[in-house]
């Protein structure tokens, strides 16, 4: 094992080695942290930026739906209104019209009664006519039905008949002067029949 010797050990004769200074080291800064700090504080302030903004957005956002929204609300309502207003006009409408159609069918139903009473007036009037004879000379069963005839009113005066066989009147079946009452003629096909100041005859069967 070897040692080394000691300064006392050294020689008296042989001067001490200066030993020179260690050269300084010249570090450079550390820019790196400097740019990681200045991109922390420029992402902070771009968050909180982007945030404020965002939430900006959001709220005019926000608020324009709502007043969208609100508006279409209303829209929405007047046009349901409106709806429920015309339906309302529409049902009016109907109402009247089914009234009026009721009144058109109550009015086409009375002129049918009507039609059919005047046109049993006028059948009977037809019958009446066919069973009526007036002053003058006819042709059974040509001019007048066969059948028993009476005066509808009592006579007055005097009132002539005749009942003839023939067309010239020269074949006298049967005649009368009445001066009263209604007096009663039976009449037969071929037969001719006058009537003279005796009113009108109706047929009695």
């Amino acid at each position: 094992m070897t040692t080394e010797p000691l300064a006392d050990d050294l020689a008296p004769d042989e001067p001490a080695t200066e030993v020179p200074p260690k050269p300084r080291v010249w570090r450079r800064p550390r820019f790196w942290i400097a740019f990681v700090l200045a991109a922390a504080l420029v992402a902070g302030w771009s968050l909180t930026f982007y945030y404020q903004h965002s939430s900006e957005t959001y709220r005019q956002a926000d608020a324009k739906s709502r007043a969208t929204a609100s508006d279409l609300s209303k829209r929405l309502g007047s046009m349901t209104q409106e709806r429920d207003t015309e339906k309302a006009r529409a049902d009016q409408l109907q109402t009247r019209e089914d009234a009026v159609k009721q009144l058109e069918d109550r009015v086409q139903t009375r002129e049918g009664e009507v039609k059919k009473r005047e046109d049993a007036v006028s059948q009977a009037e037809k019958v009446q006519a066919q069973n009526t004879i007036h002053e003058g000379t006819w042709a059974v069963d040509v001019d007048i039905q066969p059948g028993t005839y009476r005066t509808k009113d009592p006579v007055s005066g005097q009132c002539y008949w005749a009942i003839y066989s023939d067309a010239n009147g020269r074949n006298i079946v049967a005649n009368d002067i009445v001066t009263g009452g209604r007096p009663t003629v039976t009449l037969s096909g071929g037969q001719y029949f006058t009537s003279r100041r005796c009113g009108d005859w109706t047929k009695v069967s």
